[in-house]
């Protein structure tokens, strides 16, 4: 059963008075627990894609549907709530504040949402940052972090909610293989290990041999759908 569906999507955006089609009516259903990687040329419509499934970004035209209830449509804070309960963001900048430490990072989420004790909220932090094998660094700050533990803090950020969905924009392009492999078998445990959709952007080969499922986008259509 499908916990997102997209329905004939359409982005369009104006260019200085020019319609430029980002995505041409796209329909897609993505399940829960999937590990799907959405692949193309640059300018398919691959972050565009994310940015929809992730309310970063409205769509022109189309339904967004999620555990059957229609975002398209909601208010700010609806659509806050969405992001902030459901779904986490990897980024292949790793997005982390540099006056913040590791640890701190890891817990931002939990604490802009206020659910939690601090007490609570550490503890959280901390098993994520052994989860990804980093426990030795939550007293760093991000500019002392190789790029590789700088994306694993991200993981860590992205996962300490406990999210039923996981967006990656391109996690791996800047890191070097040997890191990138170690990151994308990272996120495949945890897939397997807590059932987390992720949905990858990529042009990454490693990404796509590890996906299960992989959707390819041409000029912001659906061009290809293989599951594995």
């Amino acid at each position: 059963m499908a916990i997102l569906s997209l329905e004939k999507i359409r982005k369009v955006y104006d260019k200085g008075g020019n319609p430029v089609v980002a995505l041409g009516g796209v329909d897609l259903e993505i399940g829960k627990g999937e590990y799907l990687a959405v692949v193309g040329p640059s300018g398919s419509g691959k972050t565009t894609l994310l940015n929809i499934i992730g309310c970063l970004d409205a769509p022109t035209e189309g339904r967004l549907v999620y555990a059957d209830r229609e975002l398209r449509g909601l208010g700010e804070r609806e659509l806050s709530e969405y992001r902030k309960e459901h779904v986490s963001f990897i980024f292949q900048s790793f997005n982390l504040i540099p006056v913040l430490t590791v640890i701190e990072n890891v817990e931002l989420p939990l604490v802009i949402e206020r659910k939690l004790k601090p007490t609570e909220i550490r503890a959280r932090a901390r098993e994520l940052l052994a989860a990804v094998g980093l426990s030795d660094k939550e007293g760093r700050y991000p500019r002392e972090l190789s790029g590789g533990q700088e994306q694993r803090v991200a993981i860590a950020r992205a996962l300490v909610k406990n999210p039923i969905v996981v967006l990656a924009d391109e996690p791996t392009a800047n890191l070097d293989s040997h890191t990138a492999e170690e990151i994308v078998e990272l996120m495949r445990r945890v897939n397997q290990e807590r059932n987390t959709t992720f949905v990858f952007s990529t042009h990454d080969r490693l990404v796509m041999e590890h996906a299960r499922r992989i959707v390819t986008l041409r000029d912001g259509a659906v061009t290809g759908d293989e599951r594995r």
